[in-house]
């Protein structure tokens, strides 16, 4: 079970601007790891990816920025929307870079 997961993307590029990756990632706020990752476009598809991954962790409760395909795709389910608490997986985009 992971009580609090924070997801989020990061952009990033191979060789050349126009070939543009995105890595999408969940982070257990308390055991403090990175638990689930994909690479692939900024798209519904590559979130349902990611959440294929986290289906068998039982997540409480869910954080992310306002990205609308986050709150679409969790409707129903205990979603805090806000930059306030997703700060713990910005730093993991610093250290990861």
């Amino acid at each position: 079970m992971i009580v609090c997961a924070e997801m989020d993307e990061q952009w990033g590029y191979v060789g050349a601007k126009s070939r543009q990756r995105w890595l999408f990632y969940a982070y257990d706020r308390i055991r403090r790891t990175v638990v689930a990752h994909v690479f692939g476009e900024r798209t519904l598809a590559t979130l349902e990816r990611l959440l294929s991954l986290l289906s068998p962790f039982d997540v409480v409760i869910w954080m992310t920025d306002g990205w609308p395909l986050y709150e679409s795709r969790l409707k129903g389910k205990l979603h805090v929307i806000s930059k306030r608490y997703t700060g713990s997986d910005a730093q993991w985009n610093e250290n990861s870079r």
